[in-house]
């Protein structure tokens, strides 16, 4: 393990059919938890087969629903400042929403990435339509964040990375 710092869990909100959950959960120690959140089970069924032929299935936890009531379902579970690391790519009108929820569940130290930040610059358009507004509300959030440091990456479609500092 070279990569990110799992010492809890890491997290999807978006898994479709979980390629970026695969990554995370190969970072995580044996007792890691990785948490996928998605409205269709049918897209997560896909990429079931691969996390069994990686040895990670036993460290997955899917949670099928609106994402929203996925991250809160987490919260009330006590799991508030025990995730490491975030990444989402989900309906975008509800990024400023899981902005606000994934910071509750995030450690200190820990990094959410949001993509699809820049849309190929479209969140900069005078007039901002669904959900692209959303989106720009969630970079400019994101920039203002109390201890956290925030950059927008804008390659492809743009990725804002988060850290929470420790």
């Amino acid at each position: 393990s070279s990569g990110i710092n799992a010492e809890y869990g890491v997290l999807e909100v978006g898994t479709f059919t979980g390629v970026a959950l695969l990554k995370m959960a190969l970072e995580l120690p044996e007792d890691g938890k990785a948490y996928a959140l998605d409205v269709s089970e049918d897209y997560c069924n896909v990429g079931k087969p691969f996390m069994k032929m990686a040895g990670v299935d036993n460290k997955v936890e899917y949670l099928i629903g609106p994402a929203t009531e996925s991250l809160a379902q987490l919260s009330g579970r006590g799991l508030n400042g025990t995730i490491d690391m975030v990444f989402i790519d989900a309906d975008k009108g509800n990024y400023p929403n899981y902005l606000e929820a994934c910071l509750a569940l995030l450690s200190p130290g820990g990094v959410i990435v949001f993509d699809n930040s820049t849309f190929n610059g479209k969140v900069c358009l005078p007039k901002l339509e669904e959900p692209f507004n959303h989106i720009d509300a969630t970079n400019k959030r994101a920039m203002t964040l109390p201890g956290a440091t925030t950059i927008l990456l804008d390659i492809g479609d743009g990725c804002l990375v988060i850290r929470k500092d420790k």
